[in-house]
């Protein structure tokens, strides 16, 4: 097999949301609608452990509490990246707002998209970033709409199926409802 590059050019759709709450509230209470302190390397432990697609179901659904996505995060990896205090540490000062990228999300439906293409798995688990407003004067909640990045063609021409451009949709609708609790006053 001779060595082969397939670029697809496609075009993604940046959601941002603008809130008059303050930063620290705003990540309280995305902690809080992505269950935090339940998640963590709990989410990797439960999926190592389960033997079957019904324990899997359940130990998943005990970590979100109901909700539809648990943060994600494990001893090696950092799924919550603040990058202002890194910033400010390699620019020597401390103006940076507080930016810091979330990492989350929920197997059950991971695998809704999973199964039908396996390279959705470049944007899942999803990212949200909260961005404090430079003037101070609330927050930014931005992500990348999942059906943008994740329903893309595998060559030039091709074509998404209709079932993972539904599951895609449905995440970006999860995403919406998720940021919507956050920022509501």
């Amino acid at each position: 097999m001779s060595n082969a590059k397939i670029v697809v050019e496609y075009t993604a759709r940046r959601v941002t949301f603008h809130t008059s709450l303050p930063f620290t509230e705003v990540a309280a209470r995305l902690e809080k609608e992505i269950n935090k302190p339940a998640g963590g390397p709990a989410v990797f432990r439960a999926l190592g452990v389960s033997k079957t697609k019904e324990e899997l179901e359940s130990n998943i659904n005990a970590l979100t509490d109901g909700r539809d996505f648990v943060y994600v995060s494990a001893a090696n990896y950092f799924l919550e990246m603040p990058h202002d205090r890194w910033l400010n540490t390699y620019s020597g000062s401390s103006s940076t707002p507080r930016t810091v990228v979330y990492t989350f999300g929920n197997p059950l439906i991971a695998q809704t998209m999973l199964r039908h293409d396996l390279s959705a798995g470049l944007h899942i688990p999803p990212k949200l970033m909260l961005l404090e407003d430079a003037t101070g004067n609330g927050t930014k909640i931005l992500y990348d709409d999942p059906a943008s990045v994740i329903a893309v063609p595998d060559s030039p021409g091709a074509m998404v199926s209709k079932e993972l451009q539904t599951a895609a949709e449905s995440l970006s609708a999860k995403m919406e409802y998720l940021v919507k609790a956050i920022v509501t006053e």
